[in-house]
This record gives C-alpha cells, structure tokens and sequence, in this order.
C-alpha cells in the first residue's frame, strides 16, 4: 500500500506574533508554496524511516527590504532525522516575502504537522 502524506502548516501561527493581517498571510502563503519542496524531504525520508512522524516548529526571521527568511532555526522537535531536518531548514530558506517590510521581522514559531496517511 502506497503511503500518502500530509503536511500541514497552521495558518494561525504567527497569529499572536504581533504581525499584521496581511504579513501573517504572506508568511503563510510563502509556506504553502514551499509545501511540495517540504513533502519531498518527507517522502525521501519515509523511505528509510517508514515511522517518522511528528510536528517540527521552525522561527526565523524576514530581512527588512528584501523579506528573504533568514536565521532559521528548529524549536519544538518531534522528527529526529537530520537530513530531513536540514531539507526543510533549506526549503524555508529559500523563501521570501512576496511584500517585504522595512524592517526586520520575527516568525516565532511556524509548526509544521508531518503525518504518513494510509489510503
């Protein structure tokens, strides 16, 4: 049986960050564009790790004027797998907001839910 997975990336994470609306949709969309990159270092990793699961909380930062993520770091670890640890560190790093701000901002917690699905 095939496994499926599913990532999920809680909208309502930066919702107490004291970013505005529109930044906090920003964030998100610029997360959800990185989803297929992201489902890739989990689909590599299922391959040798048929278990893994869990939740992994990023916070980083948006450089002012460029919006580029930066200082990437993992919180809250629930994937004790370093290769796919430092795929999705990278994916996220290359990420950038659509609409930078003038100053630099904190993203303090970004969870994302890793879960194989059975069909």
């Amino acid at each position: 049986m095939t496994k499926l997975l599913s990532i999920i990336l809680f909208a309502a994470a930066c919702g107490g960050a004291g970013l505005g609306k529109d930044v906090r949709a920003d964030i998100q969309a610029r997360m959800q564009s990185a989803q297929p990159e992201i489902q890739g270092c989990y689909t590599d990793a299922l391959k040798t790790h048929h278990k893994l699961k869990g939740v992994l909380v990023l916070s980083f930062a948006a450089a002012p004027t460029t919006g580029q993520f930066t200082d990437i770091n993992i919180g809250h670890n629930e994937i004790n797998e370093l290769t796919m640890q430092q795929c999705v560190v990278a994916a996220v790093a290359k990420l950038k907001l659509e609409k930078p701000q003038a100053t630099r901002l904190a993203i303090p917690s970004q969870p994302i839910n890793f879960q194989p699905n059975n069909p």
